[in-house]
């Protein structure tokens, strides 16, 4: 039986500044095997580790990430908003990123905003191209990212699809995604009738959900406390 692979939502987003390389590593410490990272751009073209539009809630800088340059991004603080013991953490590059933790995790890559010829470039410069899957929430950018890279697999959210064989027939799809409460046992079943991988998500501390989703050994694990979906597993599988 294979084990539910443990996916750290913006790494241990609750223990370090989310997106940051210091949550990746502590996310890969405390058993996560995936790091869920959102991706965006510079008005220069560079990729950046970043979930929100704009710089405000976890850096120290202003405005949109889209207006501002490499050069500026780069002097930013992306960890003293969370404690003063991250002051000075980066906001990483996804070269970087990739670079720095391809040695204990593999990854997920949510493309908010971003060229995706460029995403694919750097995917497969990092020698990464089959230890990624990748979503986005807009079909545009999900059928962008499906053109640029067809290679990678690609996940798609239950409540993106009209019927669970949306996810094949239109989408094109290898992974589905079911926030916790929308995991049915039927859906399960149609999701696997079509060979399609599962994962769950849950932002909480919820160990029923946990100990569900391991007991069903759903593919992947989607959450914020790696560690105890790690202490779980080991005792479920």
């Amino acid at each position: 039986m294979t084990k539910t692979q443990i996916v750290c939502h913006r790494g241990a987003c609750r223990l370090a500044p989310e997106n940051t390389i210091v949550s990746g590593h502590m996310a890969a410490m405390l058993g996560g095997n995936f790091i869920e990272l959102d991706l965006r751009q510079s008005r220069d073209g560079e990729l950046y580790v970043l979930h929100d539009l704009t710089l405000e809630r976890t850096t120290n800088g202003q405005g949109r990430i889209s207006d501002m340059d490499a050069v500026d991004l780069d002097t930013l603080d992306a960890g003293t908003w969370f404690s003063e013991e991250f002051a000075g953490e980066p906001l990483p590059r996804f070269s970087a990123f990739l670079e720095t933790l391809s040695g204990v995790a593999d990854f997920y890559i949510e493309v908010k905003q971003a060229d995706p010829d460029a995403v694919a470039q750097a995917v497969l410069k990092a020698g990464l191209r089959d230890r990624c899957f990748t979503y986005s929430e807009t079909p545009q950018m999900r059928e962008a990212m499906r053109n640029a890279a067809p290679w990678m697999k690609r996940m798609v959210n239950w409540r993106d699809l009209q019927s669970i064989e949306d996810a094949r027939a239109i989408h094109d799809a290898q992974i589905v995604e079911f926030h916790a409460p929308d995991l049915t046992g039927d859906r399960l079943d149609a999701a696997r009738a079509l060979g399609l991988e599962v994962m769950v998500f849950t932002p909480l501390r919820d160990e029923v959900t946990f100990r569900r989703a391991l007991s069903l050994n759903v593919n992947y694990l989607n959450i914020d406390y790696p560690e105890l979906a790690y202490h779980l597993r080991k005792v479920l599988q």
